[in-house]
């Protein structure tokens, strides 16, 4: 089967694409013409970024390029009229644009070297590279493949078959032509990479991916443009199973990538979709349980499911742990299966003998508190702080027993420290006190101990038990001997006032008040509303 046939499915899939990116299309520059100037399509891009911050910023340069080239004109524009509705960043002046792209023009310069054959030269000049011999190696590699492709290809052309590809390439990151031609130099080649590219940087505007991050993942992964022509349709089925299968928005969708960038590789239906249902089929998790497991470590899925049936057979057979433990504890810390069988053997041991953990124990803060994600180094730093506070080990294991998860807490750290000399000194208790609420340490200071304390000082005229802290709304207004909407509102004016702001300082959190103020300053919506989300939360839930 040919390279052509192969792809066929991805340009079937996307025809209105690919004809915008097929030879003779209006809007596609002739590889013969490498640096002409750009057409109406950019032309007509470039004067709906003019004002945008990425303009005054420059970054521009690397984008408008790459994206322009992967999507339709109506795609592009509307892309870039999404981004800009609403942004109110610097005004460029109106030749900052033109001056951008004739920036970008001047990266490569044609004119270093005289012959159109002598590539080596012209790679070995422009990147000022130290070695003839290495570009000379990757060259004749190259040559070889585009002979298998196109036999009567006598050489490489300068103008035909590099240099389109490296302009392309430049536009996303400089120096990123040599990254790949070096790395990959049989598929740089292909006729048909430079369209390959661009299709693969299309689907990703299709799935949701802004177009600035398609430039920043292809720049970060240039594997990306090797898969891309030997493995399009597996690419397209990749983040089609992840946008479509899996539900991931673009952003999500960048993560995973990013974080386990293996999958680019990976096949969809013989190695990836098998791991994903491992988690649902084997740990009997829901699809949406085992997405969430993925996104908070998507490397789980860049391990071999063998490797994960072992994890899961110890965690039960040598803890007794049920299938739905062991698939709630990839929901809540997938970081556990991870760890090789070895260290999940020997942080079981440790706690087993160094702790005194009987097996109803050990049983209960694996399960429960997932610290067998850590290396035995770190639980051991940990346990040792506590011995520090004047913790034995029955103590530990009372505290243990009431809080699973203690050992996740690194104690030692400011805003735990801040916790402890909140207790000693604001709430007159000793350390010991945690015996009785070991969860105190898991509460944020500024977003629920502190104005707690505040309002049973205050409100009440007596102190706080620790006990409260876990109190619901409704319940430690009625404590406080008023009604829930009242508390709510004193609690609100609490968190805009200094002593909210003193102590969101001590622990290295962010103020409400200043959550606000960077929301006001223009905080992109979306993560604002998560951030802000995040921090509310934390007076209902531990950190």
């Amino acid at each position: 089967m040919t390279a052509t046939a192969q792809a066929r499915p991805l340009q079937q899939d996307h025809c209105a694409l690919h004809s915008a990116a097929a030879p003779g299309h209006p809007h596609r520059r002739e590889p013969s013409r490498p640096h002409q100037q750009p057409d109406s399509h950019g032309s007509t891009l470039r004067q709906q970024w003019r004002g945008h911050p990425f303009v005054a910023g420059g970054r521009l340069q690397r984008h408008w390029l790459f994206v322009t080239a992967a999507v339709p004109p109506a795609s592009a524009a509307q892309a870039v009229q999404g981004v800009t509705q609403g942004a109110k960043g610097l005004a460029a002046p109106d030749g900052a644009v033109q001056q951008l792209v004739a920036q970008r023009q001047r990266v490569l310069d044609p004119s270093l070297v005289d012959d159109d054959a002598d590539v080596v030269e012209y790679l070995f000049r422009q990147y000022e590279l130290s070695e003839r011999r290495q570009v000379r190696r990757r060259t004749e590699r190259a040559l070889a493949a585009l002979r298998e492709a196109e036999p009567e290809a006598q050489a490489l052309s300068l103008r035909r078959d590099v240099l389109p590809k490296l302009e392309l390439l430049e536009a996303v990151s400089p120096g990123l032509g040599w990254r790949v031609f070096s790395r990959f130099p049989e598929e740089f080649a292909s006729p048909e990479a430079e369209e390959r590219w661009r299709m693969a940087a299309a689907y990703l505007f299709t799935v949701g991916v802004p177009p600035e991050q398609i430039s920043v993942l292809f720049a970060r992964h240039a594997s990306l443009f090797r898969t891309a022509v030997t493995r399009p349709d597996n690419l397209r089925r990749l983040f089609e199973w992840l946008a479509r299968d899996l539900g991931l928005s673009g952003q999500a969708l960048l993560k995973v990538v990013n974080r386990c960038p293996s999958l680019l590789q990976a096949d969809v239906d013989e190695v990836l979709k098998p791991r994903f249902a491992f988690f649902t089929e084997v740990l009997g998790l829901p699809q949406e349980r085992a997405v969430t497991g993925v996104l908070r470590c998507p490397e789980a899925l860049g391990i071999d499911t063998s490797l994960l049936a072992a994890r899961a057979a110890f965690l039960q057979e040598g803890l007794g742990l049920s299938r739905h433990e062991v698939g709630a504890l990839f929901a809540r810390e997938p970081a556990a299966l991870l760890a090789s069988l070895p260290r999940l053997q020997e942080t079981v041991c440790w706690l087993r003998d160094e702790l005194g953990l009987d097996a109803a124990l050990l049983h209960k803060v694996v399960a429960k508190g997932g610290v067998v994600k850590y290396p035995l180094a770190t639980l051991q730093e940990r346990v040792g702080f506590w011995r520090g506070l004047g913790f034995n080990a029955a103590d530990l294991r009372q505290l243990l027993a009431a809080a699973p998860r203690l050992l996740l807490y690194p104690m030692h750290e400011r805003k735990y420290q801040a916790k402890l000399r909140f207790l000693q000194e604001e709430l007159g208790l000793p350390v010991r006190a945690l015996l009785t609420f070991p969860t105190y340490v898991s509460y944020s200071l500024s977003g629920r101990i502190a104005p707690r304390a505040a309002a049973a000082r205050e409100l009440a005229g007596r102190p706080l038990y620790l006990s409260q802290l876990a109190y619901g709304e409704q319940r430690f207004a009625r404590w406080l001997g008023m009604a829930p909407d009242e508390w709510v509102a004193w609690e609100e004016a609490w968190r805009r006032g200094p002593e909210s702001a003193r102590w969101a300082a001590e622990a290295g959190e962010e103020s409400t008040a200043r959550l606000a103020a960077r929301r006001v300053r223009g905080m992109p919506v979306a993560l604002a509303a998560e951030a802000g989300a995040a921090h509310m939360s934390s007076a209902d839930a531990t950190d």
